[in-house]
């Protein structure tokens, strides 16, 4: 079974005595067909989520339609813990596979927290991450360029599920569609896929049925404006 990121963002490494106390709470499991809404932005839920199995992303929808994705959510990510702070979140989250979500009791899990000073203290660390996380995307979209930002997706996915061991030889599940890029990286479509295009090109990447190989990681990381030390830190 996959660790669920939820042990890891408050559970205390996890100790076996933190898993067994946070899988006392879950209420079990929910299947949900791809395109499904699993949350809407400001409603009120007495219910968290991880994601188990599956794609899905977070996301703000426009008065006029138009979507930013905020971030894309892998197995094992928390999908809504700051429901343990807040009555209602600011954005919404949208299965983009079909998923197998884990399903927690909110108020079961905010008082197991507020009985346990250094699972606050690591839920503090949590946030702290996810906020880096969305200064980095705050760059990508004030100043990196098209290449940089694709460049950067795409080592970040592969970071990320490599921590997740759900990566061979370089390659990994990639069911992201052109039009999911360009709303996370403030493109177009037709841009998303002139960078795409370049890259192969230049024999640093290849998109078949689904999976992403990377296939020259330095020279990717080049394109990416990216150090080795910014890869690394996706894997923490």
């Amino acid at each position: 079974m996959r660790p669920l990121a939820l042990y890891w963002a408050i559970g205390e490494g996890p100790s076996a005595a933190t898993a067994e106390a946070i899988t006392g709470l879950k209420r079990g499991h929910r299947l949900l067909p791809a395109r499904r809404t699993i949350y809407r932005e400001g409603e009120t839920a007495d219910e968290i989520f991880t994601l188990f199995d599956g794609w899905a992303f977070r996301f703000k929808l426009m008065p006029d339609g138009r979507r930013q994705i905020l971030s894309f959510l892998l197995p094992g990510d928390t999908i809504s813990l700051p429901l343990l702070r807040f009555d209602r979140l600011h954005f919404s989250v949208q299965a983009l596979t079909a998923v197998s979500l884990c399903v927690f009791d909110r108020a079961g899990l905010a008082d197991y927290v507020s009985a346990h000073p250094t699972v606050a203290r690591r839920l503090e660390v949590f946030f702290a991450r996810d906020a880096a996380d969305a200064d980095e995307r705050l760059a990508d979209l004030g100043r990196r360029t098209a290449r940089e930002r694709v460049a950067r997706l795409a080592l970040q996915l592969f970071a990320r599920l490599r921590r997740r061991s759900a990566v061979q030889d370089s390659s990994f599940d990639f069911p992201l569609r052109q039009q999911h890029i360009a709303d996370a990286l403030g493109l177009t479509a037709v841009h998303v896929s002139r960078v795409f295009h370049a890259l192969r090109g230049e024999g640093l990447i290849v998109v078949e049925r689904n999976r992403l190989t990377i296939l020259d990681p330095r020279a990717l990381m080049k394109a990416a404006a990216m150090r080795q030390s910014d890869l690394d830190s996706e894997m923490n």
